[in-house]
């Protein structure tokens, strides 16, 4: 009902938009150069004669104003042009070309960005992280970076390897459509491990949306989207370089070098290296705090421009990543003697992509662009007596085509996508009850080709309406069908409404989703004797809406932000990961009932004084599943609140502070009521706060910055994360129940140099 209601509300804006539209005047201004090349002005001053009305145009240079009868006289400005006074008799589509004034004295404009900023335009609810942002905290990583963000929640998976994965909306990370450059990223085995893979300092932005996504970005999208742009080969630094410590003995260092060969043509190389060396164990449990191990890390890429609508980049990667963690003592070279517990996780991986993009020149809104990338990684891996391998190659190709139908007003984009996906993983699942083991083995070979369409309406920059749909055929399970739906309704100047519905589909990868349950005793079950065919399971099918408002103000002459928002996703299918049944077994099956969960977030930046800047933020979570065993009960280890609170001033000789207070609640812990009771744990764990702090200085006109912080400034632990720690190859031995820090208080520093 919520579907045809929200179609039903679209269909009658756009029926009274269009009523509006028979009394407007449309056109485009464009500039020309020597040669003849037509280009468009984006910014133009429009109004009548007379009139006090103006309107701009846009990114294509087309404008729409209100028809008068009282004058004919229609008047263009742009800076560095000639004001032009165009008679117009009738209304049709006016062509104005500007001419450029012979002298122009320089102007200098000073535009003081936002670190993090949420689009106005854009009809999706996209928060921007720029380089500000991220350099407010150490962001080692993709998966650290998200400290200053309220909207994205990092966790660890288990109390030994020191993987984090991401939560939006209240879902694993999983149910977020993770990019790189809008090409896919950390997907398939990688969903876990992958978001370490994209060292900090090469992220020169991050696009956080919420909610379902585009059509032609594909079907998997289902809690949003976060898309990572690296630092490009044509930036005017040639060199950048970061150096990074911290008294938990990681170091790491980065280095990207650019150079542009010729006019056309420019490439980069990046280099990542990073070690963790000490033992640590702060909470005297026996086991490492981190494990110890390396990553190297390298990528090419480059672009070519010829400056004519054909633009060309590609780009190549490579990565190994290798991690030992365990009891204090374990080493690789004693493991089989089982004397200690260890666990060790080795990723390699490569990857390739192309992205071929033009943009026809005398028609600036048509355009063609193609996709290209294949991946092939691979893990292995142990837990104890768990051992897991795996490797995946992936093929994915995406071609879009791009125009207008009639006018901007209507523009649309439409093509195909195939991606192919081959697994083959082996799990061997030690059971302790009865000192036995069972190996799996998974193969798939998936393929889906598809096709999309996606049609946007604009009315001025007052609403905007993104239909999209996609039909696709999977050799698994068939065709299905993915319709999606944004509006945003600009309430005045300072106040945007969105709203968004659309499906999402996706194939779970139920061993590599969930590799912190393999540091644990417990034994796998899967409700199927066809493994082979993505382990017997149903593809997972969710239902996402969202309503969303962003509103700027000034208050004392200050400018601050407003937004609330609330999403509801609904699940049809879900892989039910269940642990409430038995305390030594895991059970994988297809939801039998009802899954969803309810996401409302309030958040409030303001500047009280220049430079100063404070972001506050509460979020609730309402996440349920329905279990076989115990019903329908909140997901575990998800906290239903959260408050957040972040400071950061910036003087003007340059020094730059940070502040960050993160208060967790409560979450819910699987049962253990079946454990001896020195084992059991609480229904709930305790909520705790987490502090972060960082000072940083400019120097040589910020040419190098200096920094040092400290994480978990209150040095809070969970007590005992590991339970029966002692007895490692025990039956009741679990370190997949985390749901706080680890690691206490952590100290930091490093150096950032460029030119």
């Amino acid at each position: 009902m919520k579907k045809y209601c929200l179609i039903v509300v679209v269909v009658l804006l756009c029926h009274l938009v269009n009523a509006q539209q028979t009394m407007n005047l449309k056109g485009i201004v464009v500039d020309t150069d020597l040669k003849g090349n037509i280009t468009p002005i984006q910014g133009a001053y429009i109004r009548w004669l007379n009139e006090t009305n103006i309107v701009i145009s846009d990114s294509n240079g087309v404008f729409i104003i209100p028809f008068t009868e009282s004058t004919k006289n229609l008047i263009v400005s742009y800076v560095g042009y000639k004001t032009d006074t165009i008679f117009v008799a009738e209304k049709k589509f006016v062509k104005i070309l500007l001419i450029t004034k012979n002298k122009l004295k320089d102007v200098n404009i000073r535009v003081e960005r936002k670190s993090s900023e949420v689009s106005f335009i854009d009809p999706w609810k996209t928060t921007i992280m720029n380089e500000k942002e991220l350099f407010k905290a150490a962001c080692c990583n993709l998966s650290e970076s998200f400290e200053t963000n309220p909207s994205v929640d990092v966790n660890l998976t288990d109390a030994i390897t020191g993987t984090k994965q991401i939560q939006m909306l209240g879902l694993a990370s999983q149910y977020t459509q993770l990019t790189q450059e809008m090409i896919p990223g950390a997907r398939g085995l990688a969903v876990n491990y992958g978001n370490a893979y994209t060292p900090g300092s090469w992220i020169n932005s991050i696009q956080v949306t919420k909610g379902i996504g585009s059509v032609v970005n594909g079907f998997e999208s289902i809690a949003g989207q976060i898309n990572t742009e690296l630092h490009k080969p044509d930036v005017k630094e040639k060199v950048y370089f970061n150096a990074y410590a911290s008294e938990g003995g990681r170091y790491e260092t980065n280095l990207i070098v650019a150079n542009k060969l010729t006019k056309s043509f420019s490439q980069s190389i990046l280099l990542h290296g990073s070690t963790l060396t000490l033992r640590m164990d702060n909470n005297n449990d026996g086991y490492l705090d981190n494990p110890l191990g390396y990553q190297i890390n390298s990528s090419y890429r480059f672009k070519y421009d010829k400056g004519k609508g054909f633009i060309i980049q590609g780009g190549l990667a490579a990565l190994n990543d290798k991690k030992i963690g365990g009891q204090f003592d374990f080493d690789e070279n004693n493991r089989i003697s089982l004397k200690f517990y260890g666990t060790k996780v080795n990723a390699l991986k490569g990857d390739a992509w192309l992205k071929i993009g033009y943009v026809f020149p005398r028609k600036i809104y048509k355009s063609l662009g193609l996709q290209v990338s294949t991946v092939g990684q691979s893990y292995d891996s142990y837990f104890g007596n768990n051992l897991y391998k795996g490797k995946q190659e992936s093929f994915y190709a995406n071609f879009i085509y791009q125009s207008i139908i009639s006018s901007s007003d209507h523009k649309f984009r439409t093509g195909f996508s195939y991606l192919n996906d081959y697994y083959d993983e082996v799990l061997e699942n030690f059971f302790a009850q009865n000192n036995t083991s069972k190996q799996f083995k998974f193969i798939r070979d998936e393929k889906v080709i598809g096709a999309f369409f996606e049609y946007t309406y604009s009315y001025f920059n007052k609403f905007t309406l993104v239909a999209g749909q996609r039909l696709d055929f999977n050799n698994l399970f068939g065709w299905f069908y993915t319709p999606r739906v944004h509006t945003r309704l600009a309430v005045n100047k300072q106040t945007v409404l969105r709203a968004s519905a659309g499906r999402g589909q996706r194939t779970a990868n139920i061993i590599a989703e969930n590799t912190g349950l393999l540091a644990s005793s417990r034994k796998f079950i899967f409700n199927s004797n066809n493994l082979n065919n993505a382990y017997g399971l149903n593809p997972e099918v969710a239902w996402n809406y969202g309503l969303s408002l962003t509103s700027d103000f000034k208050l004392n002459y200050r400018k601050g932000s407003f937004s609330i928002d609330y999403y509801y996703t609904y699940f049809q299918n879900q892989i039910v990961v269940d642990r409430e049944a038995m305390v030594n077994e895991v059970r994988f099956y297809n939801l039998n009932g009802k899954s969803f969960s309810n996401s409302l977030q309030v958040q409030l930046d303001y500047e009280p004084i220049k430079r100063l800047d404070v972001r506050m933020a509460y979020r609730y979570y309402d996440v349920k599943t329905q279990y076989d065993s115990i019903g329908v009960r909140e997901v575990p280890l998800i906290a239903a609140h959260r408050a957040f609170f972040n400071i950061g001033y910036n003087t003007k000789n340059k020094w730059n502070f940070d502040f960050t207070w993160n208060w967790i609640g409560a979450k819910r812990l699987p049962n253990t009521s079946s454990n001896p009771a020195e084992m059991q744990l609480p229904n709930y764990s305790e909520s705790f706060i987490i502090l972060n702090t960082q000072v940083s200085k400019s120097l040589f006109n910020k040419k190098l910055d200096i920094y040092t912080g400290i994480e978990n400034l209150l040095d809070f632990k969970q007590s005992s994360p590991i339970i029966d720690a002692q007895n490692p190859f025990g039956s009741y031995f679990d370190a997949s129940m985390v749901w706080g820090p680890v690691f206490g208080r952590m100290i930091y520093g490093g150096v950032r140099f460029k030119f």
